[in-house]
């Protein structure tokens, strides 16, 4: 079982964020000062910063259009936004669960790979944390 793996399923990315940023809150002794407002702050920005960072590498053809559907109505990242058997390990296709087998030069070296002609949830995920 993987790290974003909670008993076979992956975690809710909003979860995990809700635990952190709570966890940080009881380290730094938050109470009812503004520290929790400007940590959720902090969050939502990152959140929206990652949105549109993956928005804009789809539309220089860094990352393919499917890359979108990881994207949540509300903002935040799925990472396995394909709802299989896999958790994050499901291959992903053009359209999602659908269609061909995506291939896409994600370490943008100029050529597909044959490791990238095959591509999971979360090598997709992995390639969107490096954006700015």
């Amino acid at each position: 079982m993987g790290a974003c793996e909670e008993g076979g399923r992956p975690v809710d990315i909003r979860r995990l964020i809700v635990a952190l940023a709570l966890s940080a809150a009881a380290i730094a002794g938050c109470g009812g000062d503004s520290t929790g407002t400007k940590q959720a702050d902090f969050l939502d920005q990152h959140v929206a910063a990652r949105q549109q960072s993956i928005k804009k590498a789809v539309k220089d053809g860094t990352l393919p259009p499917v890359a979108l559907q990881m994207i949540r109505s509300d903002g935040t990242i799925n990472i396995s936004f394909i709802d299989g058997p896999k958790g994050d390990k499901d291959i992903v296709h053009t359209n999602g669960s659908t269609g061909p087998k995506l291939k896409w030069d994600l370490n943008r070296d100029g050529k597909i790979e044959r490791s990238e002609r095959t591509i999971t949830e979360r090598e997709l995920y992995d390639t969107t944390l490096g954006l700015r």
